[in-house]
């Protein structure tokens, strides 16, 4: 019997699994696929897997999507392999996106095509999720100091300026790329907020403080709690302004449950246009 044909156990009262090379063991090469880009027309392509290369393989998937106006993909539910091929490309379409829009699709193989992996050997991804950010077009709006009171009580500023951007398509929003790097200058630290979120907010038509976007965000290790209704925490999260000085108090919170004590961040705008 050749070696990569089976394995069986001999133990007859504790037999093991057999592992049988026939399986096809189709699976979407990733769970989940996400994109941002400034672009209103994308295609992302996005693969698929088999173990066997001998013969053609069609298989059949279903779609759910976010907007089916927008979004599409070249495959129409079927993808074939190609004989002596162990992979295959959907083509995932994104057309005439609303900027500021987050748009998903997600593809699931049909039950019959899982039906076909062994799982003792393999894991298979059922389905996938595209997630698609149609961004905005931003334009310079200044720079800040942005000054972090964080979990035990430091204050600590950024070194050098921080850029404030302003929707084009959407002039009363505004963001602050990610700054903790900029305020955590150490090589270590620069790493642990390296993936933290960018801060988005809103003015008021007289240029005050608006709405603050930041539940939910990253930093480092954190997230930060900010829900201004909330019954027990809502009174420690406010987005304020006094002239070209904003500050934004807050919840840091780490995992699903556990909450800590409020903390703000402050940034000072060079650029604020209140101040024209």
């Amino acid at each position: 019997m050749a070696l990569g044909m089976s394995m069986t156990s001999c133990d007859k009262e504790n037999e093991g699994a057999i592992y049988n090379s026939a399986f096809n063991n189709v699976t979407w090469e990733q769970d989940e696929v996400s994109t941002t880009t400034a672009e209103t027309n994308l295609t992302m392509p996005v693969m698929i897997t088999r173990n066997h290369k001998d013969g053609a393989l069609t298989v059949d998937y279903t779609v759910e999507s976010s907007d089916p106006e927008v979004l599409s993909d070249d495959c129409n539910g079927k993808v074939t392999f190609a004989d002596g091929s162990g992979s295959a490309v959907v083509n995932v379409k994104a057309t005439n996106m609303e900027k500021g829009e987050t748009y998903t699709y997600k593809m699931k193989l049909a039950d019959d095509v899982v039906a076909d992996v062994d799982t003792n050997f393999n894991n298979v991804n059922q389905e996938v999720t595209i997630t698609i950010v149609s961004d905005y077009t931003w334009l310079a709006a200044g720079t800040c100091e942005f000054v972090d009171v964080n979990l035990f009580g430091d204050n600590v500023a950024s070194e050098d300026a921080v850029p404030v951007f302003n929707a084009k398509e959407n002039p009363v929003l505004y963001k602050i790329p990610n700054p903790w790097p900029l305020v955590y200058t150490a090589p270590d630290d620069v790493k642990y907020f390296a993936k933290s979120s960018d801060i988005k907010f809103t003015l008021n038509a007289d240029y005050s403080a608006g709405e603050m976007m930041c539940h939910g965000n990253d930093v480092g290790a954190y997230w930060i709690y900010y829900n201004p209704a909330n019954a027990s925490l809502g009174e420690n999260c406010w987005f304020a302004n006094d002239g070209n000085v904003f500050t934004c108090s807050y919840v840091l919170a780490q995992g699903s449950s556990v909450v800590y004590y409020p903390a703000y961040f402050q940034f000072t705008w060079d650029g604020w246009p209140g101040a024209e």
